[in-house]
Formats: structure tokens, sequence, C-alpha cells
């Protein structure tokens, strides 16, 4: 075990040391890659294979990563399955950890040739923007929702292999509530309809349906192909509306209204990309497409491209 994991004030358990480090393999190298208070995040490799060790300490944390663990073992195909996972909620010292395999370029990164307009990695780019919606739509067709998609859970395996969806403390079947507490997630991904719907619950558990997480697949994707938030804050009541200064819930309420344009997708340098989002960020939901068929508009967005057609 590395002296990081020592160092550290949230440790990693022995159970989860032990197995990280056989399924790895010997010498088993961990890097620690994520490190806040409530949550510790380890790179292990080793000859073996690559794992993800994620540990979460307090009861809020660890038990949303009890949550999480629950939800990768019931979703369908699409979502990155526990190797391990386990807990202790004893009220002295809660903590709870999961090993899931390591997995390749997040959608964040894979899209980064757009944000920084350059040429090379501009096909691989679009090819994973595809793949990212072909999972979320696999996922709703099981009839299911993820509940906190954004551009940095969907990772995109080495081995070519389909998209895998992480971060799943709050997906849940289509048709049910989610947990008390759900908070929608990243605020300037929300649909206005999901944002309307988290002012009026307070915290209660609110249904999230999958016409809202298109326009949060859309969104987020926006996102990260230009580095900007979708929606063009300055234009909301001409008021010098700054998204950096303004409170979650003051944003919330900007969303839900309907009054904050989404930008125009000419305003950068990929518009062809943009535009099949922009019409998926429709205010009616009616007009959103699937996830499916968001794939199909960005695919044929540029005639002399296709990807992801399976």
């Amino acid at each position: 075990m590395s002296t990081s994991i020592r160092s550290t004030v949230l440790l990693c358990p022995f159970h989860a040391t032990a197995l990280a480090s056989r399924l790895a393999g010997s010498p088993a190298v961990w890097r620690l890659i994520g490190n806040r208070p409530s949550h510790r995040l380890w790179h292990v490799g080793g000859p073996r294979a690559s794992v993800a060790v994620k540990v979460a300490g307090g009861e809020n944390p660890a038990l949303a990563l009890v949550r999480e663990s629950a939800a990768l073992d019931a979703m369908p195909a699409g979502t990155m399955r526990p190797l391990g996972s386990g807990a202790n909620l004893r009220p002295a010292a809660p903590v709870a950890w999961q090993i899931t395999p390591w997995a390749g370029l997040t959608t964040w990164e894979a899209l980064r040739p757009l944000r920084e307009g350059a040429e090379e990695g501009r096909e691989q780019a679009l090819a994973a923007a595809v793949a990212t919606c072909r999972t979320v739509g696999h996922l709703h067709a099981a009839g299911w929702t993820h509940g906190n998609l954004e551009p940095h859970h969907v990772v995109h395996p080495t081995d070519r292999g389909p998209a895998r969806l992480l971060s799943c403390t709050w997906a849940t079947r289509a048709d049910k509530p989610t947990s008390a507490g759900y908070d929608g997630g990243l605020v300037h991904l929300l649909s206005p309809e999901l944002a309307a719907e988290l002012e009026r619950s307070r915290g209660s558990a609110v249904l999230v349906d999958r016409s809202s997480e298109v326009y949060t697949l859309a969104a987020g994707l926006w996102w990260a192909a230009t580095g900007g938030w979708p929606l063009a804050y300055h234009a909301y009541r001409k008021a010098g509306f700054d998204p950096n200064t303004q409170s979650r819930s003051r944003l919330q309420r900007a969303i839900a209204s309907g009054d904050v344009p989404i930008t125009a997708p000419a305003s950068y340098g990929c518009p062809e990309f943009l535009a099949p989002l922009a019409a998926a960020m429709s205010f009616v939901p009616t007009r959103r497409p699937t996830a499916h068929q968001l794939a199909d508009w960005l695919n044929n967005s540029i005639p002399s491209r296709r990807y992801g057609d399976s």
C-alpha cells in the first residue's frame, strides 16, 4: 500500500486496499487522483489490471456511495460494474468504498479538440459525442435515467468498447422518483421544467424523465465542446446577470423561467456540431429528440463523417 493512502485524512479501508492490490497484481502502484475532505479516489495499476478505488467518509457521502454501488449493480448494461464495494456506517466514523475497472477518457477530455479549435483529434471527439448519446439512449431504452449526466460522468474505454456511465448515485428507473435530497446535478445543465420542479420540491423527491435528461445530455455536450454554458445568461433580463456570482437557487429560478435564451451556435467555431444540440435543448419537451435520435442528428450534422451506427 502506498504512503499516499496513509497521508490523507480519509484512509482506504483494509478490505478495499487488499482487493484492489489483488486485482491489479503485484507490484500494484497506487496514485491518488482525487482528494477532497469527504472523498478520495485512487488509480491502482498493476500487471493484471487497472482499477479505480473510491472512498467516501461522513454520513451523507458514505450513504451516497452505498446507494451508487447498489444502483450500478441493478442498472442495465452501459454502466461501470463494481468489482467490489463495502461500508461501515457506524455513527462514529461512517465510511464506504467502491472499486471499479479503470476506464479511458471522459467525454469532457475527449471533446477537448472541439473546445480548443484543433483539427487533430476532431473526428475522434465527434465520435465520442455520438457514443455518449448512444450509451444514454440504451439506458433510457432499458427504462432508467441517470440523474446526474455531465461530460465528466461518461467514459470511453481504451478497448473501443461502448461508453460507460459513472457517478450513478441518483440513477433510478424512469417511472420512479429520486431519493430525497436530489438537487439535479450541475445547475447549468438543468432543463427548465426540472429546474422548476426542483424549486417546488425543496429537497423532496422528484421525477426525472427521459426528455429532461436529453436536454441535460445536449447541454453537457455543448459545455464540453465549447467550454461555455449553453444558455446566454448575458441576455437574461438584460441586467448584467453573471452566472459566476449567482447563488444556485437564483440560477435555478432563472433557468426555470425559460427566459434565458440558448446561445447561438454560430458564436463558436463548431456550429454544425452545436446546431443539433441547440435543437435538443428546446424549451418544449415534446420537441426534443430521444438520446438515440440526438446521436443520429450529430452523426448527420457533418455528412462526410459517420460514427457509432451500432
